[in-house]
């Protein structure tokens, strides 16, 4: 019994050893796995924090972007006082100093350092310099919004540069973790061959001792192994380790810490592809409708146009822009309108083919990229405009959004290339034209690029620019021309704006004052215009033949329902100290009666002050005698066009009788304007018009030709 027992011991003995060896073999493999994992986890989750900061900071720039981009709005549209868009300043620079805080710990961290010194020094430079154009943005924003745009169009520029510098960082830290993992998965590796040898050594020493334990520990080995196999060769964002969740929730000591260090490593390669694709996300397609931005349009243009020099096919570049959509914005508010884009959007993708593109560019602007339309420009025009056709009849379906119906229209423009395209700028830009060639036409229509819309496109802006200098040049002047009465006595001017070009000479007002609406310089014009008009009133006023004179002022219907327009003529009348009895403002029918409630109240309020009202043009619109009889006008002007053929044609005749008849029975002044033979006065002077204006009496003259003519 003692000798078996005593065999068995010394049997033991060394099976002990063995084990006792394996085992400390095995803990201290495995204490090194759990140490390398352990720093590498700490590694790996500062680079993420790094690239989570970078991915951050476009978004976080994106609502300083949103907010700013409804302050111009707010400033364009004089829809935000100087109280709200002070308020609105201040949350910008205040969250610009705490993203500035956050960049300046990014740029200055170790691990940015050493990915790469100079990208983190310019992400600071950047961002520093978008934040100087901001903060200058919303400085001048209350006073001039044309030149906050500018400041914010120059911010635009760094943000791209600072977008750059951050993309470049993430892709030089998600290097650094790959090569990170290629490393781990290496020693891994490494160490489960040498725990598998020691595990077999000891199954062959201790089979039937161990087989239970070794069976266990070998398959949590290979639970292991299957785990880091996946981990290096899975692309998905999610990575499943159900083996390795069992053994961590099941087990205790070393395999248990090995498992929790697995799913740490797990969760951490997850965070960072997470953080990839937010970026990438960030940089290459729209945040609102999930589109392409105009960044990866570019690169699929130039892969286009790749394909186009292999295969010789022709590529159309489709621009879109929703008509109208400033009204659903205003009327409906932002959030119906975020809603009609991300519709839009859906109805677009649905509509095009596999292999097409489309991109949002910002606001209610899509761009279409239709590649691979065969050789023939013919058949390949008939294609866009086949497609075309369907995008059309796609945008005209009803929109039903928070129980309401929406009807939206899109105007197209559409430029083909081929392998001899000079620039990858020129297809946005021909089919931007040819977009503008629609609305122009009529809206809710598409057309093809013509090479003289561009010239004529690049004509308007050169113009555009010329007349923002124009102010500050004093090429702008008024002239005046004389309003009379039955004896040709002087009773009255209408101030008619000009703009005198040092190389172009008198540029005609059918040129730059439709420029001026569109580009909203009408307002601070506009507001010139009234000045200089005032100041000539209280100059006159001290001339006792000049001071029962009054000036007729063109209002513009953009200028005139601005919010604060009485408050701007009641300044102006201070300022200037002119008699506003003698002021009187010119408004167009589509004017008034756009909202016709509104502007009673704002004319109320102006007529309160003393000023008068005509209405220009006066035959030419759509007035409807129960909005006219309500609104608080002085005068009717009656058009040049049916003065003009009083003599001859009946029909004309008939309407300006009718008009003075009118006017007399609502107890309003009447006034004929193109005046320009005694015949047409005496035939209205019969009818009962007393007060005429047109070159029988004088054309349009500066002040200093004008003296002679008056009393």
């Amino acid at each position: 019994m003692r000798a078996s027992r005593s065999l068995q011991l010394l049997l033991l003995l060394p099976v002990t050893l063995v084990v006792l060896a394996a085992l400390l073999v095995i803990y201290g493999a495995l204490s090194s796995v759990r140490q390398q994992f352990d720093v590498a986890s700490a590694a790996q989750t500062g680079d993420l924090q790094v690239i989570e900061d970078a991915a951050g900071f476009s978004r976080d720039i994106g609502l300083i972007q949103k907010r700013m981009s409804v302050a111009l709005e707010g400033a364009f549209a004089g829809s935000l006082t100087e109280l709200q868009l002070y308020r609105m300043h201040t949350t910008i620079v205040n969250d610009l100093d705490g993203l500035g805080q956050r960049v300046r710990r990014l740029a200055d961290s170790e691990l940015v350092l050493d990915a790469n010194h100079n990208s983190a020094r310019g992400l600071q430079e950047e961002f520093e310099a978008y934040r100087h154009f901001v903060i200058m943005s919303t400085d001048v924003l209350a006073v001039d919004p044309s030149v906050a745009s500018a400041f914010m169009e120059q911010a635009q520029e760094h943000f791209r540069e600072f977008s750059i510098f951050s993309s470049r960082i993430v892709a030089l830290l998600a290097k650094r973790s790959q090569e990170r993992n290629a490393l781990q998965t290496e020693t891994f590796s490494s160490v489960h061959t040498r725990v598998l040898g020691i595990g077999l050594f000891g199954l062959a020493l201790l089979f039937a001792l161990t087989y239970l334990v070794a069976r266990g520990a070998s398959q949590r080995m290979l639970d292991i192994a299957d785990a880091l196999s996946t981990l290096t060769d899975s692309n998905e964002a999610r990575i499943p380790l159900p083996a390795i969740e069992a053994m961590h929730r099941r087990s205790r000591g070393e395999f248990g810490r090995i498992a929790g260090t697995l799913l740490n490593f797990r969760n951490a390669i997850e965070r960072r592809r997470k953080a990839e694709e937010e970026a990438f996300q960030l940089a290459f397609y729209d945040p609102l409708t999930r589109l392409p931005n105009r960044r990866l349009l570019v690169e699929r243009l130039q892969h286009a146009l790749q394909m186009c020099e292999r295969q010789h096919n022709l590529v159309a570049v489709m621009m879109l822009d929703l008509d109208d959509f400033k009204r659903i914005n205003d009327t409906r508010g932002h959030g119906v309108g975020d809603r009609v884009l991300i519709e839009t959007a859906r109805r677009l993708a649905g509509a095009l083919g596999e292999g097409d593109t489309v991109a949002r560019l910002g606001g209610d602007e899509y761009a279409i990229l239709l590649e691979s339309l065969g050789p023939d420009a013919k058949q390949a025009a008939a294609e866009v405009e086949h497609r075309a056709e369907r995008i059309t009849r796609v945008l005209a379906e009803p929109f039903a959004l928070e129980g309401d119906t929406l009807f939206v229209t899109a105007s197209i423009g559409i430029t083909l290339f081929d392998d001899r395209l000079q620039s990858l700028d020129d297809p946005l830009k021909h089919a931007e034209t040819a977009m503008y060639q629609a609305k122009k036409d009529g809206r809710d229509t598409f057309r093809f690029y013509d090479p003289a819309m561009q010239a004529q496109l690049e004509a308007r802006l050169s113009m555009e620019a010329e007349l923002r200098q124009s102010m500050e040049r004093g090429q702008l002047e008024l002239f005046y021309q004389i309003q009379v009465d039955e004896h040709d006595r002087v009773d009255g001017l209408e101030a008619l704006l000009r703009w005198r070009h040092p190389e172009r000479g008198l540029v005609s007002p059918a040129q730059f004052i439709p420029l001026a609406e569109e580009s909203g310089l009408i307002l601070p014009i506009g507001q010139w215009v009234l000045h200089t008009a005032c100041r000539q009133l209280r100059a006159w006023a001290d001339h006792p033949q000049r001071a029962g004179l009054s000036i007729a002022v063109n209002v513009s219907a953009r200028q005139f329902r601005q919010e604060d327009f009485v408050a701007q003529v009641r300044g102006v009348l201070q300022d200037s100290g002119a008699d506003p009895r003698r002021l009187k403002l010119e408004l167009t029918e589509s004017t008034v009666l756009e909202d016709v409630e509104a502007t009673i109240r704002r004319m109320q309020e102006l007529r309160a002050l003393g000023v008068r009202f005509s209405m220009d043009d006066f035959g030419t619109g759509y007035s409807s005698l129960q909005y006219l009889k309500r609104l608080p006008l002085d005068q009717l002007k009656i058009d040049q066009s049916f003065v003009r053929d009083i003599i001859a044609d009946s029909d004309d005749a008939v309407i300006v009788q009718t008009i003075i008849a009118m006017s007399h029975a609502l107890g309003l002044e009447v006034i004929a304007e193109g005046v320009e033979t005694r015949e047409q006065q005496r035939i209205l002077l019969e009818q009962g018009c007393r007060s005429y204006q047109g070159y029988l009496f004088g054309r349009p003259l500066p002040l200093a030709e004008l003296d002679p003519l008056l009393p």
